[in-house]
């Protein structure tokens, strides 16, 4: 098979050299940013917030780019255009997807959708394609970049569930099932990456692995509903998500270091409306300098006492 294209990773931010201590007059701080901007506040999340999940991120301390230098992700124009392309990663992600979705909510997860039903968030805009923000309660909540439990043929628009083409994957390829089946009973897994993306094992060839075409248009190949590299933002999701700034009176933005634009370009959009920006995130973001306030610290240690204290 030939080699996937190179691409350059960028946005490797500096990691954190210092810790902000969770002291009260921190809690105080942000507790009294919730209680001024009561129901207005846009939530802003990424990778970070899914780390204690079990879920990788890419440029955290441990993060897939950091750890991995000749990572080298598939683009979007490969999965659309190239058989061999799609083989490579419906194979990888056959592997990935089960551990992906037995991951569960959080308490960064639960705070927020605790902040939202209290009344102190007026909605969220997640990097995230895991879906845990809607399984902890969440309920407006935009995915910006898509998400990983659909899956849309790019011929006729038709969407089915990951669940559902996982079973057709397994139908197709029952040796990859059985692999995967004497695997599991081993308690080993693949390197998993947060997209649901993993390492194939050495005795498994892309060449072998078979996906299906859509049971609708019966032409058109599926890939997952998120934006890949060298894809483009949804123009509504893009569109909605400049709307839900325009909305808030402020932004928190959790667990991302902002190197992706469409979510960097947010808290642009937001401090050139003249609205504070809350950063936290333990490690250097690409809207430090927006930022009106910078807490270097880890969501998980800062999130749920303060919903504590405004939910007493």
């Amino acid at each position: 098979m030939a080699p996937a294209a190179r691409v350059k990773i960028k946005g490797l931010y500096g990691l954190p050299t210092k810790r902000t201590p969770v002291t009260p007059s921190v809690l105080d701080m942000l507790v009294g940013f919730f209680q001024q901007h009561k129901g207005r506040v846009l939530g802003l999340t990424g990778a970070g917030v899914s780390v204690p999940s079990g879920v990788p991120d890419y440029r955290g301390t441990n993060g897939t780019y950091r750890i991995h230098g000749e990572y080298t992700p598939i683009l979007h124009h490969e999965l659309v255009s190239q058989h061999i392309s799609r083989q490579r990663y419906w194979a990888r992600s056959f592997f990935g997807i089960r551990p992906a979705f037995r991951a569960e909510p959080n308490a960064i997860h639960y705070a927020f959708a605790k902040l939202e039903t209290k009344g102190f968030l007026t909605g969220l805009i997640t990097q995230n394609v895991d879906g845990l923000h809607l399984l902890a309660g969440s309920q407006n909540v935009l995915e910006l970049h898509g998400t990983l439990r659909h899956v849309s043929c790019l011929s006729c628009g038709y969407v089915e569930s990951r669940d559902a083409f996982q079973h057709r994957l397994e139908e197709l390829n029952p040796e990859w099932t059985a692999f995967w089946q004497t695997m599991a009973r081993s308690g080993k897994e693949p390197t998993r990456r947060p997209d649901g993306d993993v390492d194939l094992p050495p005795n498994l060839r892309y060449e072998d692995f078979k996906y299906p075409t859509c049971h609708r248009c019966h032409t058109g190949h599926f890939m997952p509903t998120v934006v890949f590299f060298g894809g483009n933002v949804v123009d509504s999701v893009r569109k909605q998500s400049y709307e839900m700034v325009d909305r808030a009176q402020a932004l928190l933005v959790c667990g991302t270091s902002l190197a992706t634009f469409s979510a960097y370009r947010l808290v642009k959009h937001a401090r050139e409306q003249g609205k504070p920006v809350v950063i936290v995130n333990f490690g250097q973001t690409r809207g430090d300098d927006d930022a009106t306030i910078k807490i270097e610290v880890l969501a998980e240690e800062l999130l749920p006492p303060v919903v504590r204290i405004l939910n007493p």
